[in-house]
């Protein structure tokens, strides 16, 4: 048998239970091994006083012959003394009952003749015996621990406390509170203990809770269960409760004002002052109470100090010289419903109830209600710290925020808001997370709006009709304004606070919400403030928001974010939030675009559907603020584009349909035919689609880290020679804030030139971004050179902070140049990006694709039936096809 103590032990034992050599703590072998039956056999084992000290938790049988545990226990935590001077250790007795199918002939367990060391359950016996012995010596025969099965009378029925209780020296515990329905009175309420001392399997003493008019004795039934039974109450004719239980000491006045007084406690979940008596002016609260007692009534309030003046109509208490709404204590310890408050005369607006309510629940530990009814408010209503179960509608009705979450709100149930079809004019926003300045402890701080969680939430315009609409119809498109759900690092530009500060959205969870009729359905937005530009900084950063549909906008999902402050550092910045699953339906009233982004690196899954054909700039990524181009970019965002209006896209020319004030800092993906792509690496930069494996039709960020791939290299030449100790890197690293920094001189030439070894590539777009605005007078050209080093395209352009190609069809290349030149003074030329657009072409005719990292890596694969490899004969440009009919290999020439 084995000991052990185990610090993080589970709450019961486990098949594939684990036990480390670090927490064993004692062996001892098996002393004895008794035949019960032939299916049950008995192990036990004596640790006398000279063995130990050492403390366990945990204990198993194990068999070493075949290092296998065959059975686990918990035992509660067990402390085994030692003999020392002048002080006798204990001695304890611990067995193992083994019930299996013919155990006992397969142990070769025989039946031991009688004696003090065979019935090792007898032992046990005895042993509990002197434990129950000492137990009602200490404590008598029957007792409870304050209020445990003490018995309420409540509206017609009786309730029984949860507690434990010691019936004839056995414990018992009652977990929950219990209800007892009984209507023939007088009677006793009992609590009947019972265990059979004959079942080896029945340790645990169990416990029934029972009615009876008569007068109940200890007893022994036929199958040897004992049952110890024990008065609770006697409940009276009238239905008044008399308790019985048992008590240790002198029931005087006081201790049964005490007994009442917890009992009121346990029942309404208040801690209460004062405890016999109601509350007078005078009266010092000490701190930790959240309940008074006033005329013979309990009310809900949380405060300590001097009492200065009381209500005559019990509606608040000055304490300290501060007034407090006293609320009426309403049995239901978990939740408390804003229902409490309708006819609680001192607020009359909804939001104000709310909010009110909301403080009860904050400092109280409790979970705000709203239930399924239909509350207008005209005051903004605040949430923080606190859990709600939304079941009801919110309808707003007047021209503010609805609904304000600062940090760790729990929106749970099924929350709906509504503005009001009363509501003429609305420009603010439905609901809005963010956090402005608190005072905390005498002092101003930024808490952030963090860890707020929102799920099955609708936000509805009631200016839409749905009633005999299923989908709901329009009387009135002037009417659909106002944002719907907003994320905002900046909460005093929309009236909530006059402290400005540093802010941050961080780390929030939004699912499942669905917006119909606001101007803007999704916002996320940090800000720069307009006083003091350089101080304070916002960001919108890590959120999840998934599951997201909206119908009938203007601008379905937009991003408002200037990403750096007047002074060149980070600030207003959106960035890192991952929005997916985004449902959105083309509105015929009033619909711009799906999303208009000016943040970077967000990802965005997006299905959008019945957008026009005629449709452009549905996705759009500009710029909110007038640094040069290449800084604050709205770049490294992924948008994911998939769904039925899209179907349209399959891997052709994105344009009419994304707009970007920069081109090319930004990726979007396509669903379409994985036999359309070209790509030569299995996971291009920058890219990561499940829809098309990492193979997309067209890659807008190709040349991103391209210097660190295999078969591709970048060199820089200054006036023709190598600079080969310049890191090109910043040029290349997707981050337009860096830069390779080149010193020039009058009449200077640079030249980039990327050779693209590992593959052949076609290029729809290439282009060069400067850091810098104040340049003197230069020239870019921009050349593109097929694998014969011949010319595919040739562009020369005016140096500017961004020069692009345009949309192009140049194909075959191998070979990029871009050269700078034409200085005519000292400067310094700082480039922050190189980049270029791929492009699948000509993929009808069938082509070639690879498994592996790189381009012809592995296998060669046709994937479209009747294609095959087709070469060139570079004299006279004939083209062959290479084929194979019935096993042989062939070229067949290919008619034009």
């Amino acid at each position: 048998m084995i000991f052990a103590y185990k610090l993080n032990r589970g709450k019961a034992p486990t098949e594939n239970e684990l036990l480390q050599p670090n927490e064993i703590v004692h062996n001892a072998k098996i002393q004895q091994q008794i035949r019960l039956s032939e299916d049950a056999i008995a192990l036990s084992t004596t640790l006398d006083s000279d063995v130990g000290p050492f403390k366990f938790n945990w204990s198993c049988l194990y068999c070493s012959e075949y290092d296998t545990i065959i059975a686990i226990t918990y035992p509660k935590l067990t402390t085994k003394t030692v003999d020392g001077p002048g002080v006798k250790g204990n001695t304890l007795i611990r067995s193992f009952i083994l019930n299996y199918s013919n155990i006992a002939e397969i142990t070769n367990s025989a039946i031991m003749a009688a004696g003090p060391s065979f019935m090792a359950h007898q032992r046990l016996d005895n042993v509990e015996n002197l434990a129950l012995q000492a137990i009602i010596d200490q404590q008598g025969k029957d007792w409870f621990i304050k209020n445990g099965f003490m018995v309420l009378p409540m509206e017609g029925v009786y309730k029984v406390m949860a507690g434990v209780a010691y019936i004839s020296g056995h414990r018992i515990e009652l977990e929950n509170n219990r209800i007892i329905d009984a209507s023939n009175k007088p009677f006793y309420i009992y609590v009947d203990a019972y265990k059979n001392n004959n079942d080896i399997d029945g340790l645990e003493t169990k416990f029934n809770i029972i009615i009876s008019n008569k007068d109940l004795k200890n007893y022994v039934n036929t199958d040897g269960v004992h049952h110890y039974y024990c008065k609770l109450c006697q409940v009276m004719t009238d239905g008044s409760v008399s308790d019985l239980r048992p008590q240790n000491t002198v029931v005087d006045k006081g201790w049964a004002e005490a007994q009442d007084h917890q009992a009121i406690e346990s029942v309404s979940g208040l801690k209460i002052y004062p405890i016999s008596r109601n509350l007078v002016v005078g009266d010092t609260i000490p701190e930790g109470y959240n309940g008074l007692r006033i005329d013979d009534k309990i009310y809900r309030v949380t405060c300590n100090g001097v009492v200065d003046e009381i209500d005559t109509n019990a509606t608040f208490v000055i304490v300290n010289k501060n007034k407090y709404f006293l609320q009426p204590c309403i049995e239901g310890q978990s939740f408390y419903s804003i229902d409490n408050l309708e006819h609680y005369a001192p607020l009359s607006d909804w939001g104000d109830k709310i909010n009110y309510a909301a403080e009860i629940c904050r400092k109280g530990g409790l979970i705000l209600l709203i239930p399924n009814k239909v509350y207008r408010f005209n005051k903004t209503i605040e949430f923080k710290d606190i859990n709600v179960q939304w079941d009801g509608t919110l309808e707003l009705c007047s021209n503010v925020i609805g609904v304000v979450l600062k940090y760790n709100v729990n929106l749970f149930g099924n929350p709906f808001i509504l503005r009001s079809r009363s509501l003429d004019h609305f420009d603010q926003t439905m609901m809005m997370l963010t956090s402005s300045k608190e005072k905390i402890n005498g002092k101003w701080r930024t808490k952030g709006c963090v860890e707020n969680k929102i799920t099955q939430l609708k936000i509805i315009n009631g200016w839409i009709e749905y009633h005999n609409h299923s989908d709901g119809i329009v009387p009135d498109k002037t009417k659909l304004t106002g944002r719907g759900l907003a994320l905002l690092a900046g909460s005093w530009t929309v009236g909530l606070s006059t402290q400005r500060s540093h802010e941050y959205v961080w780390r929030n969870f939004v699912s499942d919400v669905y917006v119909d009729g606001f101007e803007q359905p999704y916002v996320l937005e940090a800000v720069i403030d307009d006083i003091n530009p350089n101080r304070w900084i916002t960001w919108v950063n890590g959120n999840k928001l998934h599951n997201l549909c909206a119908r009938r906008f203007k601008q379905g999902f937009v991003v408002k974010s200037p990403l750096l402050r007047p002074n060149g550092k980070i600030g207003g910045e959106v960035a890192g939030n991952t929005c997916a699953s985004l449902d959105f339906q083309w509105s015929k009233e009033n619909a711009q675009c799906f999303l208009s982004c000016e943040g970077r690196n967000n990802k965005f899954e997006l299905m959008g559907w019945d957008a026009p054909k005629t449709a452009t700039k549905t996705i759009r990524f500009l710029r909110g603020n007038t640094f040069p181009a290449g800084y604050a970019e709205a770049s490294g965002n992924i948008v994911e584009l998939y769904g039925a209006t899209l179907r349209y896209l399959n891997g052709s020319d994105l344009s009419p349909l994304v707009y970007e004030t920069n081109p090319g800092l930004n990726t979007f993906i396509a669903e379409g035919s994985l036999a359309r792509n070209i790509m030569p690496e299995s996971s291009p930069p920058t890219v990561g689609s499940a829809l098309t494996n990492s193979y997309i039709p067209k890659l807008d960020n190709f040349l991103a880290f391209i210097n660190d791939r295999p078969g591709c290299h970048v060199k820089l030449l200054k006036n023709g020679h190598l600079q080969s100790k310049v890191d090109l890197a910043p040029m290349f690293d997707f981050n337009p804030e860096s830069s390779v920094r080149l010193t020039v001189d009058k009449g200077d030439e640079y030249q980039v030139v990327i050779s693209l070894d590992g593959s052949i590539n076609h290029f729809n777009m290439v282009g060069s971004t400067l850091g810098y605005n104040k340049l003197s007078a230069g020239k870019i050209d921009i050349d593109l050179h097929d694998r014969h080093k011949k010319s595919v395209y040739s562009s020369r352009q005016i140096l500017k902070t961004a020069n692009v190609t345009g949309f192009i069809n140049a194909a075959n290349i191998k070979t990029i140049v871009i050269t700078y030149s034409g200085f005519e003074q000292v400067g310094k030329l700082n480039i922050s990006a190189v980049y270029g657009q791929t492009y699948n072409r000509n993929a009808s005719q069938g082509l070639m694709t690879a498994d592996g990292a790189c381009w012809m890596q592995d296998d060669i694969k046709i994937n479209k039936a009747g294609a095959g490899v087709v070469i060139r004969d570079e004299v006279n440009g004939q083209l062959y096809r290479i084929a194979i009919a019935n096993g042989e290999l062939k070229l067949e020439p290919v008619k034009k």
